[in-house]
Parts: structure tokens; sequence; C-alpha cells
């Protein structure tokens, strides 16, 4: 069927509006403050083949990884056996999905007995179970991380509310009400989409609908072709590293070849590391949306509609087996630390193609921290989830952005007075940019930030992983590395202990556990930066003196 282009814009961007509305939604529902607050979620419409149509701008990783996720379950079911009344819960890393503690829920929208799409959610949960609360940090297999979900249909009105799947979930976890409270924002976040499609297919019938739903995916595809054209042919390569696990070794590995031919584009990740017995492995689907939003980040087009038109132009592979690709049953929860080296490694790979476009690295590290504490008399968890970025990278046009989370996480950082109202185990007594660890430059790295929390009660676990505590985010075209970052603790007698990037300590009330995140590397050689920025950086507090360097521990 052929759409003309008035009625396309029309129905086109009604379809657009649909998961802008599920992410609004979803956040006002929500119970956590990772996805209150750091909005740790991403929502989507899609056709009932399983392709997405459209999505809410939202955390990159998870908007890129919604397709495959929905495919590896359509793959295993009938999607003609669905009811209106079925859901799909999903979150198995090893067929499509991330780490355990991002769960899909997939909810099929008919309109008059004819199946119109899919309403997806995907929101990152504060404990999903596993060995510890919130962050199994020694985990060495998935199994010690949590419940998998394995993607097959249940009756909501039966098995939720008060039902088999909902009892299944308050039974596993440790902070249910926040857990079940979230799923809830899902199912709400899903219900406002089968409303809106349902109401679009009412007045446009199914198969025009239908035919928008394709055009729009052909038509991204076409902008993404076109944009993926004007970068020069070529086979270009590029190598990063991540600091060992605590289980030995110097570092790992991230090895890719980026081939450009047209319009098409093809990412390898041939000769990157093993799997290691460790979290720090990276699902495939992460690593493929750590490849798109790199490519999509350089790009001069910036504002084209992702859906899977978009992931038709770029394929990818990673070797089976390896660090961003691991079998089962690898432990998978710090995958973003790995997904993150293989954005990075694509920039860097096309820094020669594209130089005015591309970025120096930065911090470019989730640090996830989680504070839980027990309590004695009422048998009770408190455990909270922090998702904490760091400088960004110079490019050509500037310098880099101060304290924001990993361009492929994208998280806010929650306030402090939120987490106080709702927690009562730790105060946050510090938060604060680090002046001098951006990397000089021409342009100059942005800046980190130290977070210290105290506890107040005898008891409380803290637990963290973090990257570049070892090796700073590096410059480019001359520009000076960013600083590193780091964890200590200051316990009741005035001793400080270090901390690994990968630890876990437990506090007593009064001692205070400080995370430093490191900032964004420099672009272009520090001696072209005009001497009247250095006097304004200086003046502002931004820079010191000399440069911060920290020691390689």
């Amino acid at each position: 069927m052929t759409v003309d282009p008035i009625t396309l814009n029309i129905v086109g961007t009604a379809l657009a509006a649909i998961p802008r509305e599920m992410a609004a939604n979803l956040r006002r529902a929500a119970f956590s403050s990772v996805v209150r607050e750091a909005r740790d979620y991403a929502v989507a419409l899609v056709d009932p083949r399983g392709n997405v149509v459209s999505q809410a701008e939202a955390i990159p990783i998870m908007t890129a990884g919604i397709s495959h996720a929905i495919a590896a379950v359509l793959a295993e079911i009938d999607p003609a056996a669905l009811t209106g009344d079925d859901a799909i819960l999903y979150n198995d890393p090893f067929r499509g999905g991330q780490h355990l503690q991002d769960i899909y829920l997939f909810t099929p929208i008919f309109h008059e007995g004819t199946l119109a799409g899919f309403a997806a959610s995907v929101a990152h949960h504060v404990d999903i179970g596993g060995g510890e609360p919130g962050l199994t940090i020694k985990a060495r297999e998935v199994y010690q991380e949590g419940i998998r979900l394995p993607g097959r249909p249940f009756s909501v009105s039966r098995d939720w509310h008060g039902g088999f799947v909902e009892q299944l979930f308050r039974l596993n976890v440790r902070v249910p009400d926040l857990v079940v409270g979230d799923l809830n924002a899902q199912f709400a976040a899903n219900n406002v989409a089968a409303e809106r499609l349902r109401e679009l297919v009412a007045r446009h019938g199914h198969e025009l609908t239908a035919a928008v739903m394709d055009e729009l995916q052909d038509y991204a595809e076409r902008r993404l072709r076109d944009s993926i054209a004007e970068i020069p042919d070529g086979d270009y390569t590029a190598e990063e590293i991540i600091d060992a696990s605590t289980w030995g070794g110097d570092r790992h590995h991230v090895r890719v070849a980026v081939r450009v031919r047209g319009s098409d584009l093809e990412v390898d990740f041939t000769g990157t590391d093993p799997q290691v017995p460790a979290n720090l492995n990276c699902p495939f689907a992460s690593t493929v949306s750590s490849v798109q939003s790199a490519i999509r980040g350089l790009l001069r087009d910036k504002d084209i509609p992702f859906n899977e038109g978009c992931n038709r132009p770029i394929r990818v592979s990673a070797p089976y087996g390896s660090i961003l690709n691991p079998a089962a049953p690898a432990a998978v929860r710090a995958r973003l630390t790995p997904a993150s080296r293989a954005f990075d490694a694509v920039i860097r790979a096309l820094a020669e193609a594209l130089p005015d476009r591309v970025v120096a690295t930065g911090y470019d590290t989730t640090s996830a921290a989680a504070l839980s504490y027990l309590d004695p008399h009422s048998h009770r968890y408190e455990v909270v989830l922090e998702v904490l970025g760091g400088g960004w990278g110079a490019g050509a046009a500037g310098d880099g952005a101060d304290a924001l989370d990993n361009p492929i996480s994208n998280c806010a950082s929650a306030p402090v007075e939120a987490l106080e109202i709702d927690y009562s185990h730790f105060r946050v007594t510090e938060f604060a940019l680090i002046p001098g660890s951006g990397g000089d430059g021409r342009n100059r790295g942005g800046l980190g930030f130290v977070r210290t929390y105290e506890a107040t009660r005898d008891g409380v676990t803290f637990s963290a992983y973090s990257d570049r505590h070892r090796y700073g985010a590096r410059g480019l075209f001359g520009g000076g590395d960013g600083a590193t970052g780091g964890l200590e603790v200051t316990r009741s007698d005035g001793t400080v202990q270090r901390l690994s990037h990968i630890d876990a300590v437990t506090l007593a009330a009064g001692e205070r556990v400080s995370l430093r995140t490191g900032g964004g590397g420099g672009y272009g050689p520090p001696a072209e930066r005009p001497a009247v920025r250095r006097e304004a950086d200086l003046r502002d507090g931004l820079i010191v003196n000399e440069p911060v360097k920290e020691t390689p521990q």
C-alpha cells in the first residue's frame, strides 16, 4: 500500500508520540530512585512482526537493544496464540537481553481481534535476587546474579495482581515493593501505548497504520544510509583497554575493525579478549547497541528516527566466547564497562576519517554503586542503586562536558535530596567537581566529580563497579589524558582504605566512602589553548596550576 506524504507525516507523528507518552508515564509511576530519578529505562512501539517502529529518547544502550530482545522472544513463541490478556517478561543476557536487572515487558496490542503491534518497556530494577543486595560484585557466573526470565507469555489477570508471577518476584527479591512497583510502572506505560495505538487504528485502519509503520522504517534506513555514505570508504582500526578484574591480570583489550563501503558499514571485534570469570562480560545485544550509538553520534544527520530500519546498514560481529559476546553462564552485571570500550573503540577508529566530528575518549564508565542495609528489627532491606558518570571527552567544537553519565547510559545523577527523603541508612556529604581532572588540550576534557556517602547505621554495605582507576581516558590529536577515578573508605578511627574498581565494604555508622570519577581526554595540543580560556578556567576553579595526575595502581 502506498502512503502519501501528508498521511505519512500525520500518522507517523502520532506513532512517534506514543513512546514519548509511555516514557513520561513510566517515570511518574516508578517507585525506585534509579528509575524515577536516574531515568534508567527505555520504551518503544513495535509492529506485529517484532520490528521497532518508534522509541522515546532514553537510555541509548537499552533503546537500541529492544529489537534484539523482542526478536529472541518471538522466535520461541507463536504470536498467533497471544491474547490481549498476555504479557511477557524477559531478561536473558544470552538471547537478546542485556544484564539481568534490565527487565523487558512486552504486551501485545489488539484492535477488534487483530494484532496491531506490541508495547515494549525496559527498566533497570534495583534488586533481582542474586548473592548480594543490588550488586553481586564477586559473581563468576550468571546464576549468582539473580533470576533469569525465559520470555514466555502469562495471563496478566490470573498471574499478576497478586498471582503466581507477581508472587515469584516478591519472594525472590529483597525490596519487593520497589521491584513490583517499577514493574507496575512498566505495565502502566504499556497500557498507555495500547490505548493510543488502538485509537490510531480505529481512525485510520489496520492496513494504513501497518503501511506507515513499514515506511517509517524504510525512511530511517534511507536517511542512515545517506549519512554513512558521507564517511570515506576504508578500513579503520582501534583498540581500547579495560582495567583488569580483581581476579588478576593487568588489562583487558577491546579491538575493532570498522569497514565502510558506500552506505554499508561493518564493525568487527575480532581480536578482543576472551570472556573472564567475573561480572565484566558484555552480552552481544549490548555490544550491538554500543556500536549503533557510536555510529549515530558521528553522523552529520542528528535527527534520524531510531527504529528497525537503522539496523539494516550496520553489521556487527564479535567472537563467540569473547568479552563482547560471552557464552553462558558468564556473569554480566558490569556489562556497561566493555560496552563502553566498544563505543570508544569505534569512535577512535573513525577519528582519521571524521576528525571534526569525533571526540576524545571520555571517562565513559558508569560507576554503579549500591548501598544496602538489613534492619535487624523489621528484617526489611533498604537498597539504593546509584548510576554515576564522569567527564566527557573534548572535541573540535569545544571542551568536554563535566560530570555526565556515560554516553551510552545517559542516566541522570539522582538528586541528593531525593535520596535522603527515600532512604535512612546513609547521607551524601559531598558532591563536587574535581578541578584539573579533565585532560589538557586545545579543548579541555570534561571534569569528573567526587560523591561521598556516610553510613547512618552500623552494617551498611557499599558495593560498586567502575573502570579507569588505572588508565585514564585518552586524549586525541595531542590532547592530554583525563585523570583516573578511585574509591576509598574513611574509617571511624580516621584511617583511609583504598578499594579496587570492583569492590564491596561494610560500614559502621559515621564511616564514609568516597567515589571519585575521572575526567575526559583533551582534544588538540595544549599549547594551542588560548591563554584567555586557560585563565578563565583557573579563575573558575576548573583547573589547578598543575594538571591532576593519578599514580597507576
